[in-house]
């Protein structure tokens, strides 16, 4: 991530001047500059000169950031990957941050070649002791996710919240999650509100969705039918299929308005057009119903096809149900092997069906 700030060509003059007189940190700051073109013209080549220069005083950042304009910038002249991953390990091990946090990405990744996954742990853990908030988020990551560790979400929740408390947007979103579910932290609706609300205002659909159903839910906020509709819709306006089939849940529930199945089925259907296994179940459930204006056998049956594309055993289910009541032997039969798979699959209403008509499920 560029952590630079727009500077103008005088500044920049400025910065040369230092640097051109030995000042390792302004040839750090030249090679940022030459690197973006902030301020100067863009030129690679020179922030490689610039950042070489810088590591050769001894500044240990120009040094991991010599190794990231390798791994990213001079693929067809950079150096072997284990050179790339010594720079980065050299770097890490006098104290710059951002080698320790490269050096355990790329660890993590399986790019590096001198250490494994395991060693991912030992620099994110090392960055994050010496302040970084990207080492302390993806510390917590490993340990919610059980990479080379145990699976704690206390742990993870810990390291998560100490991202959040250095500005890491994407820890304090994580963070969000486990405070409404309880997920190695007290269980606190109120707060996981107030860490949704922020992100929720800054047009993430994600969070405005999560908002949303707790406004819906009353939890943690006052219950508030139109304002969850109003979240979610918001959310929608982003094409998160989610929220379209939220909006969807408060149609056909009649929640702050009169109920209307047949608008539940459209919004439903579009949400299932972005691949939402739930929004193909509801629609097609509702335009299944031969008493509901938004009836469409072929698209019922197109919509199950789809959702147990996802292996969704209910689905698998209700084909068979809709193909036995097919004309021809050759389409009833279908119908039964599918409820003969749903009920392998372990669906209990196949299984009873198949037993009710003398089969073994």
């Amino acid at each position: 991530m560029r952590m630079i700030e727009q500077i103008n060509a005088e500044q920049a003059a400025a910065i040369r001047a230092a640097a051109e007189k030995g000042d390792a940190k302004a040839q750090e700051r030249l090679g940022d500059l030459c690197r973006f073109g902030e301020g100067v013209r863009r030129n690679v080549d020179e922030a490689e000169t610039w950042y070489r220069k810088a590591s050769d005083q001894g500044n240990w950042d120009a040094l991991a950031k010599l190794a990231r304009l390798y791994e990213l910038l001079r693929k067809e002249v950079k150096p072997s990957a284990r050179a790339v991953d010594g720079l980065y390990q050299k770097a890490a091990e006098h104290g710059s941050l951002l080698g320790m946090e490269r050096l355990a990405d790329m660890y993590l990744k399986g790019r590096g070649v001198n250490g494994t996954r395991a060693d991912a742990i030992t620099w994110y853990r090392k960055a994050a002791d010496a302040g970084s908030m990207h080492g302390m988020f993806w510390l917590g990551l490993m340990y919610e996710n059980g990479i080379e560790v145990e699976q704690d979400y206390a742990e993870a929740a810990k390291w998560l919240a100490a991202a959040a408390e250095h500005g890491q947007d994407a820890a304090m979103s994580s963070l969000a999650v486990y405070y409404e579910e309880g997920k190695g932290v007290a269980q606190d609706y109120a707060k996981a509100a107030e860490l949704y609300r922020k992100f929720a205002d800054k047009g993430i659909a994600q969070s405005a969705c999560r908002l949303g159903s707790l406004y819906e839910r009353g939890l943690g906020v006052p219950q508030d039918y139109a304002e969850a509709m109003r979240l979610y819709r918001k959310a929608a306006d982003s094409d998160c299929s989610e929220d379209v089939c939220r909006i969807g849940d408060m149609y056909l529930k009649g929640l702050g308005m009169p109920a209307d199945p047949g608008v539940a089925a459209r919004l439903y259907a579009k949400a299932a057009e972005h691949g939402n296994w739930e929004a193909e179940i509801k629609a097609a459930d509702l335009m299944s119903d031969e008493k509901s204006p938004a009836h469409d056998r072929k698209k019922v049956l197109e919509l199950y096809m789809a959702a147990a594309a996802h292996a969704n055993v209910y689905a698998e289910y209700r084909i068979g149900c809709l193909l036995e009541k097919e004309d021809g032997l050759e389409k009833q039969m279908e119908g039964f092997n599918w409820i003969q798979m749903a009920a392998k699959n372990g669906y209990k209403d196949a299984q009873q069906k198949l037993l009710v008509l003398g089969f073994s499920a």
